[in-house]
């Protein structure tokens, strides 16, 4: 006789469909806020990469991992970048002495290791007239707080007097001569003599320097003090030179030193006899502490624009005001110029060869709650936009740079956990130009250029302007070195373009620079790397 097998009745099996589907419901209830973050987050994805969207707001790609806690970046003239981190704000790496450089190429995307001496890490840099980039300073001792202390006190970071040059050639770190004063959070600053200013930085005591200036001179590979040029400065000063051979202070800077606005106060320093014209008018000066200063293109028109920024400290406070100044004027004051988005600390700004400006990253309080947002700033309408939102938030230790092929690169970022935790991928702006149609091809331009002299080039499409872009050297939220010069076109026919190039060596100061040539849709050649002679 065959088994008898029970079935359950119609009434049981509808109550169990309805079972199992409460319980579906439930499950899916309790993740509605992840399904719509997934499906949101894809959608984006699809968004971003849609030919219309990039065509009106670029794109964000991260293209790698560089496995380093980069502090500092700098573009060299082979067009390769340098990550430098030291010992990266790891007290670990410090007391194992384990220093750390490496040199990533854009173009094959891969990382070579440098021999590292010394701990280059919250040193300051910029480049000489030959291309070499001048480092000094750098890391004695770590801060120990006050619980963890002795004596109860809080020992601050130390400064080092160590000095190297790194050859982008002989791609290694080359000894000079040491600071005659230790250096930590420093700002250097290259002048048109081809001499590189410092000034500012904890010492070897910890202290704030109290204002010592000495400069760095090529020919005997060593420093000079300046007992007549006393200028006490917050650390990391934004500094920049100014067509009439004065350094401006933005009034921006990271981290220590007074909290009074006097020692904070925007102006320009005379080199030549010490003096200081104060330059007023910048709205919230209470919050100019880890802010973004750049020189607006063309460089010639000297007019510079204040990003951001927060309170003295690691306070919260965070604003989104920019503030621009024109120093040709003789009494230049600052403007309030459009605000940004959100508010930013730590704002990264770049200024694209098409005039524009990049103001991407940032957070909105002292190394957390990243804006994850990217915006462009045109002076021409001195309006922002926003654009593209990049996928990595980025705030304190970050770095950004132009590219030769005109894309912007952005590394690091170190937010305030118990466990010091550090970004280390690598993220690629591609602005909506590259996305607007065929790039000009340059060809013909001479290697080197002098002041004051016509040069031309071949060009495969009309040119509308013409740029000559200094590499970026990037730490703390402070560039000395980012600027964009205008060289005039005076002739333009069969594809030949004659331009010319200013005389003033404050403006154009001798270094390797990037030649972007734009085409009448502002889409960029990839740029030419040529040599203003010193």
């Amino acid at each position: 006789m065959a088994p008898v097998v029970a079935t359950p009745s119609k009434s049981r099996r509808r109550r169990r469909i309805l079972q199992a589907a409460v319980i579906v419901l439930v499950v899916l209830g309790g993740n509605i806020p992840y399904m719509n973050s997934w499906a949101s987050d894809r959608y984006n994805e699809w968004r971003s990469h849609q030919p219309d969207y990039m065509r009106a707001n670029g794109r964000w790609d991260i293209v790698a991992d560089s496995g380093s806690r980069s502090i500092h970046a700098a573009l060299l003239r082979t067009g390769k970048v340098l990550l430098m981190a030291g010992s990266g704000n790891d007290k670990k790496s410090f007391d194992a002495k384990r220093f750390e450089t490496i040199l990533w190429d854009p173009v094959a995307n891969t990382f070579q290791k440098v021999y590292t001496p010394w701990d280059v890490f919250c040193a300051g840099h910029a480049f000489l007239p030959n291309g070499d980039l001048l480092i000094a300073g750098g890391t004695k001792a770590y801060e120990v707080l006050a619980q963890d202390s002795p004596d109860g006190k809080k020992k601050e970071y130390r400064g080092l007097k160590d000095s190297y040059l790194f050859d982008p050639i002989a791609e290694r770190y080359v000894k000079t001569g040491f600071l005659a004063h230790a250096r930590w959070y420093p700002t250097l600053v290259t002048l048109a003599n081809g001499a590189v200013v410092a000034v500012s930085g904890l010492n070897e005591k910890g202290d704030i320097d109290p204002g010592n200036t000495e400069s760095y001179d090529s020919q005997s590979a060593s420093w000079i003090q300046h007992p007549d040029l006393r200028k006490e400065f917050p650390t990391y000063p934004s500094l920049l030179l100014a067509a009439d051979g004065r350094l401006f202070f933005s009034g921006a800077n990271a981290g220590y030193g007074p909290a009074s606005l006097a020692a904070r106060q925007s102006g320009l320093w005379n080199l030549t006899n010490n003096a200081f014209q104060a330059v007023p008018g910048l709205p919230l000066p209470e919050v100019n502490e880890t802010a973004g200063t750049v020189m607006l293109a063309p460089a010639q028109e000297q007019k510079v624009m204040f990003i951001g920024g927060g309170g003295v400290g690691d306070t919260q406070v965070a604003t989104d005001r920019t503030a621009i100044v024109d120093l040709t004027q003789p009494q230049p004051a600052w403007e309030r110029g459009p605000d940004l988005s959100s508010p930013k600390r730590y704002p990264g700004a770049v200024v694209l060869p098409d005039d524009t400006v990049l103001v991407a990253g940032g957070s909105r309080r002292y190394r957390a709650k990243d804006t994850l947002s990217a915006e462009i700033y045109d002076p021409a309408t001195n309006r922002f936009r926003r654009v593209a939102d990049p996928h990595v938030g980025r705030d304190y230790h970050s770095e950004y740079l132009l590219l030769p092929d005109g894309r912007v690169a952005v590394f690091g970022s170190n937010p305030l956990t118990d466990d010091n935790i550090f970004e280390t991928r690598v993220e690629i702006y591609s602005p909506a130009y590259l996305y607007a149609g065929p790039r000009p091809v340059v060809s013909g331009a001479p290697t080197t250029i002098g002041r004051a002299t016509s040069v031309s080039f071949k060009a495969s499409q009309k040119i509308d302007k013409v740029r000559l872009i200094r590499p970026g050297a990037y730490t703390h939220v402070t560039d000395t070195e980012q600027r964009s010069v205008a060289l005039p076109i005076t002739a333009q026919a069969d594809g030949t373009v004659t331009v010319n190039v200013p005389d003033n060596p404050n403006v154009l100061p001798g270094d390797w620079y990037m030649l972007f040539a734009d085409n009448e849709a502002g889409v960029p050649s990839v740029a030419t790397w040529v040599h203003v002679t010193p």
